[in-house]
């Protein structure tokens, strides 16, 4: 080792000792890997002792280069410290947020052109099938048919004046209907035609309906209910053509959803149809609810369709209510009707004088005091008289374990209104005739396959009747009462099946000591209802 050591040159220890130095001094010294182990070390771990700088007579010929460390050192290769790479992330995470924010407004703004130019999609009506129509519209076909076995206690195997079967104890088509839904933002119209053999066999349609409105809201592109149990209305809806009477709950709501088989006596007697001719505006905002309606006054029944008004006056009609929901499980809903028009009393045509001959002896001879005459009789003019009406109703409906639960009820009380069942006539009497009826019914779901119904159904054709007894006027009370239980069973939005029996008490009959009595009047029927 002392060899080695003294072989080594001075100056090569001076330009050593000044490497030392510069590495300690320089940033990357800490960086410098760590010696290798196994290498031999020449260089004493101490510091070799300053040594004086030889004369320059001494050094050798090669000055400059040996003192080479002395240049800058060469920066150091870039780091890859962690805070770098959260810096990284956070960069491109910006970028990324930038993007999406960019691409969530070109999204918006995709929507809201879609929605001005109208919906791009179509939905299927509750039942029923449907589909898209040219002018971003939609379509939909619903179908129902009643069929029904009845008996009566007042039928008889016999045949009337008219011709008509005085027999109800038969099988029927009550209603068959067929209706078509059309609608686009703010137009929409409907067409439903129904078939049945109540009296005749009759085909013809029941409404028909062009219809104008305001919805308040971006319609999403599906057909609107238009019964009095939908609970989303349009702020307006003008409607034209033979559409619903605006009246009360009953008369409005439709024959595929009411539970119990016919209308009440009262509905039948004012309203003969649900529906006329007419011009009505109706919508509702919030729980607000409107409907005024301008009408011919002569409504009809199913698949008679009304063409002409014998008087150029129309029916007023108007329906203010609410209908909103204080919780989630309970509906209310009620409103108050007000009708007033004008009734027709048809003239009678002028008359010839004539002869007939009245065969009393059935000789079929012409004998003495067998010719009378009939003298002719002048046109008598027609005329016309006021009615007029005001109803009420209120429902209630909630939900239970059991099952849905619908309380509602109606009353009316009117004046030479009477159009279906006894039809006032003012002018051929010579007094008003004043009407009361209403009645109170409930529904009971039992789960979602059975139903449990009853219903109380009072109506007074006239409230100041009077009656000669023993040669005085007496108070006559000429009020029907029906008491109509039900039970049924159902398939949701499919299939019905009802067992209705119907007591009726009246003062109708005549008891043999000529006291009014009941007239037996009491049917039973049982109806399937199967729709599309």
């Amino acid at each position: 080792m002392k060899r080695a050591r003294a072989s080594i040159p001075l100056h090569w220890l001076a330009a050593s000792a000044v490497l030392t130095v510069v590495a300690a001094a320089s940033p990357s010294a800490a960086q410098a890997p760590p010696p290798d182990p196994d290498e031999e070390i020449t260089v004493p771990a101490k510091p070799a002792p300053a040594v004086p700088p030889p004369s320059p007579a001494a050094r050798p010929v090669t000055p400059p280069p040996a003192v080479a460390p002395t240049a800058p050192p060469l920066p150091p290769p870039p780091a890859s410290s962690p805070s770098a790479e959260v810096e990284e992330l956070r960069r491109e995470l910006r970028e990324d947020r930038v993007k999406l924010a960019a691409r969530v407004e070109a999204l918006e703004a995709e929507l809201a052109a879609r929605k001005a130019a109208g919906p791009s999609t179509w939905a299927l009506p509750a039942a029923g099938f449907g589909g898209p129509v040219p002018g971003q519209g939609v379509w939909g076909i619903n179908a129902y048919v009643q069929a029904q076995y009845e008996q009566h206690q007042s039928s008889a195997d016999q045949i009337g004046q008219s011709g008509a079967y005085l027999n109800q104890d038969r099988f029927l088509v009550r209603r068959g209907r067929l209706r078509l839904d059309a609608a686009w933002e703010h137009v929409e119209l409907a067409l439903e035609i129904d078939g049945n053999t109540t009296s005749t066999p009759t085909v013809g349609p029941t409404r028909l309906e062009a219809s104008v409105l305001l919805r308040g809201k971006p319609w999403e592109g599906k057909l609107g209910g238009r019964s009095p149990r939908a609970e989303e209305v349009p702020l307006g809806r003008l409607t034209l053509g033979l559409t619903g009477i605006p009246f009360g709950f009953e008369l409005q709501d439709f024959n595929r959803d009411r539970v119990f088989l016919e209308r009440t006596q009262a509905s039948q007697a004012f309203f003969p149809g649900d529906t006329d001719l007419g011009a009505v505006l109706a919508g509702g905002v919030g729980f607000f609810r409107y409907s005024v309606a301008a009408m011919n006054g002569t409504p009809l029944g199913s698949g008679s369709l009304p063409v002409g008004d014998p008087t150029h006056a129309k029916d007023i009609l108007a329906r203010f209510g609410a209908d909103g929901r204080p919780s989630e499980a309970v509906r209310v809903a009620g409103g108050v009707s007000a009708l007033y028009g004008t009734g027709f009393h048809a003239g009678t045509p002028a008359t010839k004088a004539s002869v007939i001959w009245v065969d009393q002896n059935q000789n079929g001879v012409i004998d003495a005091g067998e010719l009378m005459g009939v003298p002719g009789q002048a046109a008598t003019p027609s005329a016309t008289f006021t009615h007029w009406g005001l109803g009420v109703d209120l429902s209630v409906r909630f939900r239970t374990a059991l099952g849905e639960t619908m309380v509602y009820g109606e009353a009316t009380l009117a004046q030479n209104l009477d159009r279906g069942v006894y039809v006032a006539d003012p002018v051929e009497t010579g007094i008003n005739v004043r009407e009361l009826g209403g009645y109170v019914g409930l529904v009971q779901e039992i789960t979602r396959y059975g139903l449990l119904g009853f219903r109380f159904d009072y109506y007074n054709p006239n409230l100041d009747i009077a009656q000669a007894t023993g040669g005085q006027l007496l108070p006559f009370s000429a009020a029907i009462q029906t008491y109509s239980p039900l039970i049924g069973l159902q398939l949701p939005d499919r299939a019905r099946l009802i067992f209705e029996y119907d007591v009726v008490r009246n003062n109708l009959g005549i008891s043999p000591t000529g006291v009014p009595t009941d007239l037996a009047e009491d049917h039973f029927a049982v109806r399937l209802q199967v729709q599309l």
